[in-house]
């Protein structure tokens, strides 16, 4: 079975009643995020120069995907 590789694009976290998205490319804390990994469930987001900008403890809603062929799931 062929294992198919996948990039995390965007997360959508709820925080108290609001929905925040936090996604590649976007800015947060004065960095751009340019990596977003998932390590024992919580979110980590690193800026270009793989700095950790912040980790995510807020419920998670969604997650979209990057697959390796090009597609985009959520």
């Amino acid at each position: 079975m062929k294992k198919v590789e996948r990039e995390i694009r965007s997360i959508e976290v709820a925080i108290g009643v609001a929905v925040s998205i936090f996604a590649i490319g976007k800015e947060i804390c004065g960095e751009i995020i340019e990596d977003i990994i998932v390590h024992d469930g919580v979110f980590k987001l690193y800026n270009r120069k793989d700095e950790l900008i912040t980790e995510i403890n807020y419920p998670v809603l969604r997650v979209k995907y990057r697959y390796e062929e090009g597609g985009v799931s959520a």
